[in-house]
Order: C-alpha cells, then structure tokens, then sequence
C-alpha cells in the first residue's frame, strides 16, 4: 500500500498550483443510487469542477462495483467514492489504478426491525443479515466485523445482498432478520421503526484500537490520466475540497440539489442533507493513509 502514501505526497506538493489556461478533461463516475450520489449532486449542480478550469463528463453507474470496473475498461477517470474494498484491492494488485482520496466515512449501524426479538449482534448467528453487495467496502467491513468481534465466519449466517432501499424493504418484510444500513436510509425511512444493535464505528474501534472510522468510499483515479494531467488531478481535489465545505456551510443548497438530481421529496432531501458532515470527507492526510492500510490489511484476513 506504499502508493498511497506516494500519490497523496505527490497530490499535496501540487495542490494549489496555478494550471494552464487551457481546460482539461476529466471524466468522472459514481454510484446513483449510493452514499456517492449527494456529493455527485452537488458537485454537478455547483459545478465546483468547471469553476477550476477543468471539462468534466459525468458518468453515472446503477451498481456500486461499477465504477471501479469502468475505470479498468477505460470509460472514465476517477470515481468520486469507488468502493473501498475494491479499490483496495486493484491498487495492491498492481491494476492501473490508484487511491487518490478518502471520501466517504462507513456511517452505518446493524438494525433489526423494532419488534425484533434479536438483541445483540451476538444473536445473528445463522441468521439473515443483508448488507451490500459483495465487493462492496460495506460487505467486507461487515464479514470482518462479525468475524473479529463475535468469531462468526461466512458459513455461520446468510448473506444477503442489495442497495440500501432495498435492504429496508426486506427488513420490512420480514425477508431478513438484520441489515448494515447507512444512517441516511435509516432518516429516509424514518416511518419505519428500527432498532440499533451496533454501530460500525464502535465496532471497527474494536478490531483497529484506532479513533478513525472505516471508510467506505474513495476517489480512485485511472494513473495513465493522472500521469497526463497532474495539474488537473490537483484542480479536481480543490473542486472536491471546495463542495464538501459548501455542503457543510450550506445544508438548504444540498437539499435542493438532491430534490433535482434524485427526485427526493423536500423532508427526505433535508435529512439527508443534515448528515453531509458525518458521511463525506475530502482527506489524504497520514491519519487517512494509516487508517486505509489497516482497513486493507483487516480486508485480507477476512477474505474468502
């Protein structure tokens, strides 16, 4: 994981750098229906990218892996919140592909329906538990979490997958018996009644013995374009860097932008906006590379 390190020292000595007058290109995916689609939204709508000089395409892609894939296949140049598992795992293979940020914090907890009669995680065992799918950085750090913390291995409960709604909905239905759900499908499906068993920042404290949470997105970015535009690859960390605070500062303006980019009704889009500050991060700090290298390292010795 040194390229981490690496690519993020590179990144700082350029960030702020005046570029050419000429406006580069970049194309950029994320997940639609994701965590990833809030700052998508904003970021579009703002049009942060554009203000720094950049022609930016955006690319959206209806499954969570999909980003990562399409990169590979050359489609586009960088995901705004690639799956960390995945991420993780194409750097330390050596693909053409690199960490160039942390964007987005595992904000979830393990919820059963209120009137469950599961109590404890511990009681999960042989049970259904729906989360992400495989893949996924959630995945992974639900299989390590159970794992590490209450010796569960793969065989000892089902898996089942699906994107947050539909997870709700089976939870609902009584499909599942628990979910690692983010914190913002729980406020949008507020009139469900749902019971907290853990959360993953607690529990991730557990196996890591570190303060900093598992992160769940990054911004992976194809290397032939970072090596081509070195000075667009630090343009579009300002422009990452200039919506996250914009959507802290601004909580109405990210709420607009969701009702227009993912037909959200009004409450829901406020919800959501409340959590911006919690669930993104624009960050490559030590503290990041450190907590991104443990998490890789966790990711291995759970892996089928």
């Amino acid at each position: 994981m040194k390229r981490i390190a690496v690519l993020a020292a590179a990144l700082a000595a350029v960030v702020g750098v005046a570029g050419p007058a000429h406006a580069d290109k970049v194309r950029i995916g994320y997940w639609s229906s994701g965590v990833s689609l809030g700052f998508g939204a904003v970021m579009e709508a703002g049009k942060f990218v554009e203000k720094e000089g950049l022609e930016v395409e955006y690319v959206k892609f209806p499954d969570v892996n999909a980003p990562t894939k399409a990169m590979a296949a050359g489609a586009i140049d960088f995901g705004i919140g690639a799956a960390a598992g995945g991420s993780l795992s194409v750097a330390a293979d050596g693909l053409p592909m690199s960490i160039m940020l942390s964007t987005q914090v595992a904000e979830l907890d393990f919820v059963v329906p209120e009137d469950s009669p599961i109590k404890t995680i511990e009681e999960l065992k042989g049970k259904k538990i729906g989360s992400s799918p495989a893949g996924s950085a959630t995945a992974a750090i639900t299989a390590a979490i159970l794992e590490k913390n209450y010796g569960m291995k793969a065989g000892d409960y089902t898996a089942v997958p699906g994107n947050d709604p539909r997870l709700a909905q089976f939870l609902a239905q009584k499909d599942i018996d628990a979910a690692a759900l983010r914190t913002v499908t729980q406020a949008l499906v507020k009139d469900m009644k749902l019971r907290k068993l853990a959360s993953f920042r607690d529990e991730w404290k557990k196996i890591t013995q570190q303060d900093a949470p598992p992160v769940l997105g990054v911004g992976l970015v194809r290397n032939e374009w970072l090596k081509a535009n070195p000075e667009a690859a630090a343009k579009l960390v300002v422009a990452m860097r200039k919506t996250y605070e914009f959507g802290k500062a601004d909580k109405p303006a990210v709420a607009k932008a969701l009702v227009a980019a993912a037909n959200m009704n009004e409450e829901d889009a406020k919800n959501y906006a409340a959590l911006w500050d919690g669930i993104y991060a624009v960050s490559m700090e030590p503290a990041d590379v450190a907590s991104l290298k443990a998490e890789f390292e966790v990711f291995k010795s759970v892996a089928p």
